[in-house]
């Protein structure tokens, strides 16, 4: 395993922080564009290692714009918070890191607060590439090892499954 120096370190740290406070304040528009490559690949698991779905909508994205473009809908009623752990990193090739980021995630309704809500956490386990002097996600896997959410939203999320609606 390589290491990765300490400045392509804090560089991948920085924009990992900007995912999670883009997501969080609903700047798509910035994260789709600044953080990712536009044909980044986003894939976001359970806990027993299945794909997460939202209604009908399986969690998986083969672009930046179509991840930010479902979580724009998803998280509009929602506020979030997005905690990161420090990287593990891997330097793989000269423009190539591999990365393992801790994360505690919080969902709770804008209107009913705790009464919809999702906590959880788990890793992400991401690919950056060097592009023209910045670091960009080019795979994002989410493997979640715990979720708790309230029945509100297991209700929901089983009717919008039941009647094909997306979220």
């Amino acid at each position: 395993m390589a290491h990765v120096t300490p400045e392509v370190a804090l560089a991948i740290t920085r924009q990992k922080a900007r995912y999670g406070r883009y997501a969080d304040t609903k700047q798509w528009d910035k994260f789709a564009q600044d953080i990712a490559l536009p044909d980044a690949r986003f894939s976001f698991y359970d806990t027993e290692g299945k794909l997460l779905v939202a209604g009908p909508q399986s969690l998986a994205f083969d672009s930046a714009k179509g991840c930010a473009a479902f979580f724009r809908k998803f998280f509009s009623q929602f506020q979030t918070q997005h905690n990161f752990g420090p990287g593990d990193f891997e330097q793989v090739g000269p423009d190539e890191v591999k990365a393992v980021f801790g994360i505690e995630d919080q969902i709770m309704s804008k209107y009913l607060g705790a009464w919809v809500e999702i906590r959880g956490g788990g890793f992400y386990h991401e690919t950056w590439k060097l592009v023209d002097g910045e670091w960009y996600l080019q795979d994002l896997r989410l493997e979640r090892t715990y979720q708790k959410e309230t029945v509100l939203v297991k209700i929901g999320l089983a009717v919008a499954g039941l009647l094909g609606i997306s979220l």
